[in-house]
């Protein structure tokens, strides 16, 4: 007989579980068993994946929980089991879910039941209760009290009755411990005497023996102790999923020590209560079968489908006026009728509902993914994006092949991103929505510091070498410790330190284990009032309640889940048209501004309407051209900076596909260069077969989108569209492929192809494996892409004072400030009396109250009635959001004494704000340096309160009651420049880099603004700001590092290969100021960037190089010096540069 384990944690017991249920399914199985449970500590975490697991192991999967139990005084006290009854229609595993959700519900935070609530939870019958070794009853035979045990246990039989079972569970511990048998033994008597059902478990924590040492880590991790200091290790190692064989024999040892034969009763309980708790998955959980808000919450008094008809139909006009009737009928006849087999109407209208919830509110709303295919979509309002007029698949997001709910994922501003959740929740109602978690997995990082302190590793030295780790998972530390040059000093140390190689063992140990469970940045729920029966929930981090299953457990589960992704370009974007329409309230000024020709667009309050907005502008594909895309969506980085700049977009769809290029699988698979060179003509296009080119022809001939690959499917074989993305999804799965080979080549040649046509297509579709891009994803970024590229265009000041505010780029603010003196774009200094909590835009010198300061030092001359950007209060350093709400509100002020009675400002804060200049308006001919001073003097932290002035009060013109002693005392701008890093992380009066420019006077550094007049392959020396360090896959493996810097006139991009890398070693990842010796690297017309040879850190002025160093015939050399015609890695031929700058007319100096 085999034997079923009911007591079973996996990995989502954070810090307790060892192993993911697939392993403890696949090892139940391979032991013979036929059912198997999981009852992870305080929720259901694993449950759906559990029972997947054993569906795809064909066992019966049984749920349970394991919570702690709460004392009078609300404390917990023991730990149960909770077993939901299988095979009730559901009852029994929505009972296991309140219950669950309950006990997340103490306003304290204690996560757990008292005694009345689980014997009100227990009385429909529909759970099981199991008391253990966990149970307070054991917790007095451990301390023997042996009457007090036995009077607890009759407590809980009188309290639940014949819910109740005994747990009897040894791991062969030493004779007095917990887990001993003859423990197990008290235990067994105690149910005996009072004739409570025993049933045997073995309190499940890990697969296999191996994962003891594992779960020690974790107790280490959750208890705050080292492995030394812990009082309950697993010194027997038996917490594992023991076969049949080894628990029939612990039941032989337990009758052996008890004198009675209670072997087979024992295991004939357990079976029989597995038996009683085996759920099934369809008729219990609601398996795959979608479940969404009913009818009248989503506004429906007619058939979903016939209502989705007639909203879809009733669009048309309104936004496609001049569309092709007969295609969007054609197109709406497939989807519509897709949608309605597969009963999916209520589902798009649902989504539509939310989406029109959210504009309502008047928040910038955009679809993202496949969804953008669907021209539903697009006619309800969920998407942007027109397929038709992009020629995008339909099938690539919804056909009849699909059984699950599709994914719509909406961007919207971040900002606003928990204003929006709560108008979700009070829209549909607790009962049926709730937020999505996820699991925080183990990192390298957060692993070492749990080994470590395992381990009893002093703090410091822990993180030192957690601040080493980057990029890799914990499971490859020893990997990267032999191949990452930076990672050599380490290295060497842990061959000398027996501790710490241990610690290298116990961190990997811990790799990808969950953490701890978190709200999804995204995810909500949706369902109809049945929600809290299918899901438990607990409170989230923003108190909205989340359910505990993750995105990958919606689908089965029948949930809706939508996306709704806050995305700080949406703030950002928002923000820049409400600083438009605030600096010119009518459509002639902002004509004006902007200078537009076309103002359709633009409503007559200076509101511009981007609906309207024509995707075709001039000048906004000038500015993509140039590469000066800092601050644009997608296109900003190093790499889409060299894209763009090969690729030279000049419409829409060139930004769909510069997009979908810079993706790793497009950039690993080697689209990027076949298809600029087809595009620029310096190869000519070719077609697998003249039946592909329609599918090819956007593309010259090159595969890069998801689309065409479906399309090509569809032409060689004749399968439908969305049976050819079916087929899609089994490319570059080694289980699948040789299937699909097999029919395609069968098809193609019953449809009259040459065996040679079939050989090259396979090739192609086989290669291109997960590598290409969803079309319809590209499209839908580029609407936001091309939004910022325009705003940036024609309204930069409101565009960088948006960027500011929300921060939504890879960059750091720093960068945005040397892109504003690039563009002589004034920057405003922080001012008392100016500045807000948010960066605003403002004309320069013109003030109600005096001339503000404005930062000094941007390139050229700033002209009176000139626009600039005032720096905010809110990003001054332990500046608290209500001291700056006090401080604005308080405006305007008329002196220091001022703004001491009414800011009520710490003296702190009072201080910084002098140092950093915020009250230089108010103090005509007063130097900071004795504002600072007399700040420094101050002998209160702020005004008392009984002086400040009360409600409806005006504040006396008291003056200065500390005069401000005049010395004459200036700060020099590198005092100036540090007191800004510290307190603003910005370098506003002058560029970091200017105080390092006398110990490089002897070097000849090239700046980044005349690199782009230089030949290819000349070796130059550069110096700057490290501002972004990436290591993206790359097609052969082998790791290449791109460092950004920034040196005032613009961004130098470096590619640092392995040669290199092995002489910089850690300055790539940890040094802020860097001087790079590179060559460089043309990469198109407007394009260049280095391959660098070697590295230093400017802080370190001895290990400069010295005067005459390019002269130098022993420094390290270029791996390539191109010659006219030979390629450059990466890029095109000198030659065919040379060709295409002459066809251009662009100077060729570069060449």
């Amino acid at each position: 007989m085999s034997f079923t384990h009911l007591n079973v944690t996996s990995s989502y017991s954070a810090h307790y579980g060892v192993s993911s249920p697939s392993q403890l399914a696949a090892t139940a199985r391979a032991q013979g068993a036929d059912a198997l449970a999981l009852t992870d500590r305080d929720g259901l975490f694993g449950a759906v994946k559990h029972v997947g697991a054993c569906l795809a192991e064909g066992i019966r999967p049984i749920l349970g929980v394991n919570l702690a139990v709460l004392d009078d005084a609300g404390k917990p006290n023991g730990r149960i089991i909770l077993l939901a009854r299988g095979n009730a229609q559901g009852h029994g595993y929505a009972a296991l879910c309140r219950a669950v959700s309950a006990a997340h519900q103490n306003p304290r935070g204690i996560i757990g039941l008292s005694r009345t609530e689980l014997a009100t939870r227990l009385a429909g019958g529909q759970l099981m209760l199991l008391v253990g070794a966990e149970s307070d009853v054991s917790r007095a035979i451990e301390r023997h009290k042996y009457s007090h045990a036995r009077n607890l246990l009759a407590g809980w039989k009188k309290l639940v009755g014949s819910a109740l079972r005994a747990e009897i569970t040894t791991h062969l511990s030493e004779p007095g411990k917990r887990y001993s048998l003859g423990f197990a033994s008290k235990l067994l008597r105690f149910a005996a005497e009072l004739n409570i059902t025993p049933v045997l478990s073995n309190a499940v924590r890990y697969a296999d023996p191996d994962g003891a040492v594992t779960a020690d880590i974790l107790d280490s991790a959750r208890v705050l102790h080292s492995l030394k200091a812990l009082d309950e290790l697993q010194p027997t190692g038996q917490g594992w999923l023991k076969p049949s064989a080894q628990m029939h024999q612990l039941a032989q040892d337990l009758s052996r020590v008890t004198s009675r034969s209670w072997s087979r009763k024992l295991l004939h309980n357990t079976e029989q209560l597995a038996n009683w708790a085996a759920l099934d998955a369809h008729a219990d959980l609601g398996w795959k079968q979608p479940v969404i808000p009913e009818a009248k919450v989503i506004g429906l008094y007619r058939p979903a489908q016939q209502e989705l008809t007639e909203r879809v139909f009733s669009a048309v006009p309104r936004l496609l006026p001049d569309a092709n009737h007969s295609a969007v009928e054609k197109q709406l006849a497939l989807e519509l009728g897709v949608i309605d087999r597969l009963g999916f109407a209520g589902y798009f209208l649902t989504v539509a509902q939310t989406v029109k919830l959210i504009t309502d509110m008047g928040v910038r709303v955009a679809a993202r993914g496949s969804g953008a295919s669907s021209l539903v979509n697009f006619l309800l309002g969920i998407s942007q994006v027109n397929p038709l007029q992009h020629d995008l698949v339909f099938e690539r997001f919804l056909s009849d092949t699909r059984t699950t709910l599709p994914d719509i994922d909406i961007d919207v501003e971040s900002a606003r991103r928990h204003e929006i959740y709560h108008k979700i929740f009070d829209t549909y109602g607790l009962e049926r929505v709730s937020l999505m978690s996820m699991q925080n997995a183990y990192r390298a990082r957060g692993a070492v510091r749990d080994a470590g302190a395992a381990l009893g590793i002093e703090q410091e030295q822990v993180d030192e070498i957690a601040k080493q780790l980057w990029r890799f998972s914990a499971s490859s530390f020893r990997e990267a410790l032999e191949q990452k040059p930076e990672l050599a000093p380490l290295a060497k140390r842990i061959t000398q330190d027996g501790q710490l190689d241990v610690l290298i063992d116990a961190t990997e140990r811990l790799d990808r284990l969950p953490r701890h469970i978190s709200m999804h940045p995204c995810g909500v729920i949706l369902s109809d009032g049945s929600l809290l029966d299918r899901t438990p929930v607990q409170p989230s981090g923003m108190g909205l309640q989340m359910s505990q299953y993750d995105k990958h457990d919606m689908d089965v589960m029948g949930l809706i889940k939508l996306d709704v992704l806050g995305v700080r370009m949406q703030s950002a974007i928002a923000y820049t048209l409400e600083e438009i329409k605030r600096l010119h309230p009518t459509a002639q000024g902002v004509a004006r501004a902007g200078g537009h020709q076309n103002t359709k667009y633009i409503e007559e309050d200076g509101h511009i309407d981007f609906s309207k907005v024509p995707l075709d502008d001039a000048i906004t594909y000038e500015l993509i051209r140039s590469t000066h895309t800092l601050g644009c969506f997608q296109i900003e980085s190093p790499g889409q900076r060299e894209l763009v700049g090969k690729l030279a977009p000049r419409e829409f769809n060139d930004l769909i596909i510069d997009i979908s290029l810079f993706r790793p699988g497009p950039m690993q698979s080697n689209m990027v260069k076949p298809y600029l060179e087809h595009r620029h003509g310096f190869a000519p296009e070719q077609y697998l077969h003249p039946d592909l080119k329609p599918a090819l022809a956007e593309t010259h001939g090159v595969t890069v989108f998801h689309e065409q690959v479906l399309r090509m499917l569809n032409v060689m074989t004749g399968c439908s569209l969305g049976m050819a993305d079916v087929y899609r999804r089994h490319l570059g799965n080694p289980e699948k492929e040789a299937a699909l080979a097999s029919f395609f080549r069968t098809s193609a040649t019953a449809r009259g192809y040459s065996q040679e046509t079939i050989d090259r297509v396979w090739e192609v579709l086989s290669g291109f494996g997960s590598f290409g891009f969803c079309k319809a994803h590209g499209a839908a970024f580029a609407v936001p892409t091309y939004h910022s590229a325009w705003l940036k265009a024609h309204h930069p000041e409101a565009f960088l004072a948006g960027i500011w505010e929300h921060d939504p780029g890879m960059y750091p603010k720093r960068l945005l400030v040397s892109e504003a003196r690039r563009m002589n774009i004034p920057i405003l200094g922080l001012d008392i009396n100016r500045s807000t909590g948010h960066y605003r835009v403002e004309r320069v010198f013109e003030s109600a109250v005096r001339p503000a300061p404005v930062i000094p030092r941007a390139a050229g001359t700033i002209r009176p009635g000139q626009y600039g950007i005032r720096l905010a209060f809110r990003d001054i350093h332990q500046l608290s959001e209500r001291e700056v709400n006090r401080l604005v509100a308080g405006q305007p002020y008329e002196s220091l004494a001022d703004v001491r009675q009414r800011a009520g400002l710490s003296r702190r804060s009072y201080q910084n704000l002098a140092a950093l200049g915020v009250f230089d308006s108010l103090l005509t001919g007063t130097s900071r340096a004795d504002t600072i001073a007399h700040t420094q003097s101050m002998a209160h932290t702020h005004l008392p309160a009984k002086y400040r002035p009360g409600p409806g009060q005006l504040a006396l013109p008291l003056g200065e009651v500390e005069p401000i002693k005049v010395t004459g005392a200036q700060l020099s701008t590198e005092e100036v420049v540090r007191t800004e890093l510290d307190l603003l992380h910005l370098d506003v009066s002058e560029h970091l880099i200017t105080s390092y420019r006398q110990r490089l006077a002897h070097l000849p550094i090239t700046q980044a603004a005349e690199l782009l007049h230089l030949r290819n392959g000349t070796e130059v020396l550069v110096a700057g700001v490290r501002i972004a360090t990436q290591t993206p896959p790359m097609r052969g493996g082998k790791r290449v590092v791109f460092i950004s810097l920034d040196d005032g006139s613009g961004c130098i991009d470096a590619t640092f290969f392995d040669d290199t890398q092995q002489r910089t070693g850690p300055l790539l990842f940890s040094t802020r100021m860097l001087l790079i010796h590179g060559v460089t690297r043309r990469t198109g017309p407007r394009g260049i960037s280095l391959q660098a040879l070697h590295a230093w850190d400017l802080h370190q002025p001895e290990t400069l190089p010295t005067a005459g160093y390019l002269d130098y015939t022993n420094r390290p050399q270029p791996t390539y010096r191109p010659k006219l015609g030979q390629a450059v890695p990466g890029g095109e031929s000198v030659a065919d540069l040379a060709k295409r700058m002459n066809a251009e007319g662009l100077d060729q100096r570069g060449a």
